[in-house]
């Protein structure tokens, strides 16, 4: 339950480095004292949704001002016990896990200055062990430890944007939202922190945004806190700051950042059940829907296999999921198939995560590719990515976070319409596992 918030300071044994992380008990009971006291929402029925779909995508890696990928622990970041075993930080497995043992209390990580308070935060989060019942997500504008912004999601669908200005509570904006928007499990955490706008996203869906011109300085860091049950990890990997000034997130593509309604052919968030999936347990390949994922286990070395929805039969479309990757290992194949006849005839629009982009058909039971080589752009991410295509006229497009890497054509036209669907490969090793979760497919007629 999110509750009363008056801040206790827990002193902490400075581990040497930029600044010191500190862990803060939050008592049910205000504090008479206190002058400011905010009383958080508790959950309703009612699900907010965001009004505007973005996705996130660098246009060039020289915005990168810090990138972790956690691969080691080499004292960058503050790891150990803190203070009566109240929580924990460690790197493990390329994973940056922080882990709260106590209820209602709050951690941060060391804190870090990129050079300018202007930044985009993005990290991927999962929910390593405990309850559902959480907040991760990020500091920024940190001064001390008692001036600082907190923009955070929880697994139960909380989400909040939080300042403390002079060691007083203000919660700026916070609701619950559906599993569609803040997965139980796994979820990409954007937000920005730019002049007085504070913004927030999880799987490239806007939260929300609020103004705010107390803390116009400061750091950046993770954030990690438990509510009514302690005993919580949040696994962070892959944490990004982007320059603000030169970051954009496009909407889509070539296509306009409204989704009509009216020209949606087919949609699955893959919560309720397989549908016309065709899941199961092959000699090949599993198939199987995990944790509202569609999830490709494969068993066999040089193979693909693919599914369509059954359901569409269309010329001009766009197709869009999310991709992840979960495996070890980045050789892969995954991504869309269009105009899908049979078999033997459809095409293919497809990435792995190392890089490499296969683009052509299967004609008559033979491969034609217009691509069959590595990504030049660095747009592809090893484990997560939000993917788009289009099969329009002749031509076949694919857009990773909105940046456009392939643009070819058949110049033959050899299929005028068909299904849509996925399509996951392997090379010489066959250990590769893919997850696709909130396919949409739209009209381009």
């Amino acid at each position: 339950m999110k509750k009363v918030v008056v801040v206790f300071t827990v002193v902490l044994m400075a581990l040497g480095a930029c600044s010191m992380p500190r862990l803060v008990k939050v008592e049910e009971a205000p504090d008479p004292t206190a002058t400011a006291v905010v009383v958080l929402p508790e959950p309703t029925e009612d699900i907010a949704h965001p009004t505007k779909p973005t996705s996130s995508a660098p246009d060039t890696s020289d915005q990168i001002l810090l990138l972790e990928e956690f691969s080691s622990d080499d004292g960058t970041w503050n790891t150990g016990f803190w203070t009566e075993n109240a929580g924990e930080d460690r790197i493990v497995d390329g994973q940056y896990l922080m882990t709260v043992n106590n209820a209602n209390y709050m951690i941060w990580s060391e804190t870090f200055d990129v050079g300018t308070p202007d930044v985009i935060l993005e990290v991927e989060a999962s929910l390593y062990s405990g309850s559902v019942e959480n907040s991760h997500g990020f500091v920024c504008r940190y001064v001390d430890e008692d001036n600082f912004y907190v923009l955070t999601v929880g697994n139960d669908g909380w989400y909040s944007i939080d300042k403390f200005v002079d060691d007083n509570y203000e919660n700026l904006d916070s609701d619950f939202v559906s599993t569609d928007l803040i997965d139980p499990n796994f979820n990409v955490v954007r937000a920005e922190c730019n002049g007085n706008k504070l913004i927030l996203w999880s799987n490239d869906m806007l939260l929300a945004e609020v103004g705010d011109n107390s803390l116009p300085e400061g750091q950046v860091g993770l954030y990690t806190r438990s509510w009514d049950e302690g005993n919580i990890t949040i696994a962070y990997d892959n944490f990004i700051v982007y320059a603000a000034d030169s970051f954009s997130i496009p909407q889509g593509g070539q296509f306009d950042d409204v989704i009509l309604e009216e020209n949606v052919l087919f949609s699955d968030d893959f919560e309720s059940g397989p549908g016309d999936w065709m899941v199961g347990n092959y000699s090949e390949a599993d198939l199987e829907i995990i944790y509202g994922w569609l999830t490709y286990t494969m068993k066999e070395s040089n193979w693909e296999t693919w599914d369509v929805t059954q359901q569409v039969d269309a010329s001009n479309v766009k197709m869009q999921a999310y991709f992840s990757n979960d495996a070890e290992q980045t050789e892969n194949m995954q991504g869309f198939v269009c105009r899908y006849q049979d078999d033997d005839n459809f095409y293919k629009i497809a990435f792995g995560n190392d890089g490499y982009l296969r683009v052509g058909k299967q004609l008559n039971g033979e491969w034609i590719f217009f691509v069959d080589g590595y990504d030049t752009t660095d747009a592809i991410d090893p484990y997560f990515n939000f993917v788009e295509a289009s099969c329009y006229q002749n031509t076949l497009k694919l857009w990773i976070y909105g940046e456009l890497i392939v643009d070819v054509s058949d110049p033959d036209n050899s299929f005028s319409s068909g299904d849509v669907g996925f399509i996951v490969g392997t090379f010489d090793d066959p250990t590769v596992v893919v997850s696709m979760d909130d396919f949409l497919v739209m009209s381009l007629d």
